[in-house]
């Protein structure tokens, strides 16, 4: 309601100055039967010096307001480097920008239509060409190479750690199924038919496959301080989007077409907290914990991708502990296969009816929760 009422009353803002400008060019006519464009010219001169003046008083407060609620620092190793090359781009973007603006907004002040003044015409000008193409040319060239040599290490299969965890992640309307490999860290075969895939298995995993007899699925994305972790994606229905904020991970979950992501968390959860404790904002009161902001900081998993009706609940929570505290939770997670279970033996028949009992083969069958 409030961002309604606000744009409400910047577009209502817009009519009125539209309808004062209307007023004035009227009584302009009424009062000297012409418009007088030296006078109108002169007078949006000075309202475009004031327009650049509110348009830059108007960036610096959203920068105040803004900054302390965007994301923290980044999580991930390869989250730092983003961070980087983010910054140092809009850096060099902002500084065009803010004089660009200043001699756009200048000009149609400076020189505005006046009597007795002719216009002079400058048509060409090589110097200056060179001047504004050389310069962004090379300027965006080093970026780009940057961000290609960062990019190019990131999905660089041959830099990837061998002991890396590899978690799936699959996608669909309106969840995530997170699935791992167990104690052995190897994930069974998963096979898609309709032999395999149902209700109760929606991944199709093949439990003949005695790797996947130890894979469970988890409520929460789980994962190791300092260790590498290989995600793999997937999507059941529609497109969704793996998107971890804090840990500057985002990739698109396509059905049929296996995507993946590498990366290194850097900081616990708590290490986290502990930061955010340090930054002003962070430490307001929740209103609807009653707690510091800091205290209930959570890593979150969101879908990117607007898959549905639903798609805002396509989040979980990620926790990041160190090596000890993982495995004390891996020994706590229950696998998804249940071993077969053979019928129970009838009870003993009397000694007269024994050669007449018939034997009873045992079977077995796969349960799945």
């Amino acid at each position: 309601m409030v961002a309604f009422l606000s744009f409400a009353i910047i577009v209502l803002l817009f009519v009125v100055l539209v309808l004062i400008a209307r007023a004035q060019e009227l009584t302009a006519d009424l009062k000297d039967g012409k418009v007088s464009f030296h006078n109108q010219s002169k007078f949006n001169g000075y309202m475009m010096l004031g327009f650049l003046v509110f348009m830059f008083v108007g960036a610096a407060m959203c920068f105040k307001i803004l900054t302390p609620v965007m994301l923290p620092e980044a999580a991930s190793e390869h989250g730092v480097k983003t961070d980087f090359l983010f910054n140092i781009t809009m850096l060099i973007i902002g500084i065009v920008f803010v004089f660009t603006q200043i001699a756009l907004f200048y000009f149609a002040y400076r020189y505005n239509e006046s009597h007795g003044h002719d216009s002079y015409f400058y048509p060409h000008n090589n110097t200056l060409e060179v001047v504004w193409t050389v310069i962004p040319s090379i300027v965006l060239t080093g970026l780009i190479a940057m961000g290609m040599y960062e990019w190019m290490h990131i999905f660089d299969p041959e830099a990837r750690d061998k002991k890396m965890m590899v978690i799936e992640a699959t996608g669909k309307q309106f969840n995530w199924m997170l699935r791992y490999s167990g104690k052995d860290g190897k994930f069974g075969e998963r096979l898609i038919d309709q032999a395999h895939v149902s209700p109760t298995n929606e991944l199709g995993i093949n439990w003949e496959d005695p790797k996947s007899h130890d894979d469970f699925m988890a409520d929460k994305l789980y994962l190791v301080k300092n260790k590498p972790v290989l995600m793999k994606l997937g999507a059941q229905d529609v497109l969704h989007s793996f998107f971890l904020p804090h840990f500057r991970v985002k990739m698109d979950c396509v059905p049929g077409i296996p995507t993946e992501f590498y990366f290194v968390p850097t900081m616990t959860t708590e290490e986290m907290r502990e930061y955010l404790k340090t930054q002003p904002w962070w430490q307001g009161i929740n209103p609807e914990t009653g707690l510091p902001r800091w205290e209930t900081f959570k890593y979150e998993l969101a879908c990117a991708e607007l898959c549905g009706k639903s798609h805002f609940g396509m989040q979980r929570d990620v926790v990041v502990v160190e090596q000890k505290e993982y495995d004390e939770w891996l020994a706590k997670q229950t696998p998804m296969y249940v071993p077969p279970v053979a019928e129970t033996a009838p009870a003993e028949t009397p000694a007269a009816d024994t050669s007449k009992a018939e034997e009873k083969k045992p079977t077995a069958m796969l349960g799945r929760k």
